[in-house]
């Protein structure tokens, strides 16, 4: 590895892993319940400052379970970035919804200021609503991805989204 190099995506093992790991396996608690679940909830709560952490079997049924929660609905639109995993775009498609592609800026992530033109320009406000122009289709969401532990530009974002009423549902997936 060159000097310069940054690794992406490098593990990083402490030495405790097969003990909690035999732990798990001796007791019976190998998937989705467990000390080990309900530890990690916490610890993840706690670091990002969240009231509450639910953990998911992988990142698309989060993203999935997120949006239904945030008010999507089949037939929705939701606004995503060009470079992502393909995770936010099932998520979108699973709650019978359609992505709508934001450019990346500079950063690779959803570049801020056009999709505040978008919002701007683009749509209409209708029954506490926010429409696509084009297509006539509600907006309901956003997923900011924070892409390679980059954050994106949320200041200018947020409070426009509470403005047009689009909830804005973070995919930190790669920035945690």
């Amino acid at each position: 590895m060159s000097e310069f190099s940054i690794p992406l995506s490098e593990p990083t093992l402490q030495g405790n892993e097969w003990k909690y790991v035999k732990e798990c396996i001796d007791g019976e608690w190998v998937s989705s319940a467990g000390k080990y679940v309900n530890l990690f909830e916490q610890k993840i709560a706690e670091y990002t400052g969240a009231k509450f952490a639910i953990a998911c079997v992988n990142g698309t049924s989060a993203l999935q379970v997120s949006l239904r929660l945030a008010g999507v609905r089949s037939g929705d639109e939701v606004i995503v970035p060009t470079l992502s995993f393909i995770a936010p775009i099932n998520a979108i498609a699973y709650n019978g919804a359609s992505p709508v592609f934001m450019d990346a800026d500079e950063y690779y992530n959803i570049d801020i200021m056009k999709t505040i033109d978008f919002i701007q320009n683009q749509t209409y406000f209708k029954d506490n609503a926010t429409y696509n122009k084009i297509t006539n289709k509600r907006i309901s969401a956003i997923i900011p991805v924070h892409i390679w532990g980059n954050a994106v530009w949320l200041d200018k974002l947020v409070p426009l989204c509470r403005e047009y009423n689009i909830s804005v549902v973070e995919d930190a997936s790669e920035s945690l």
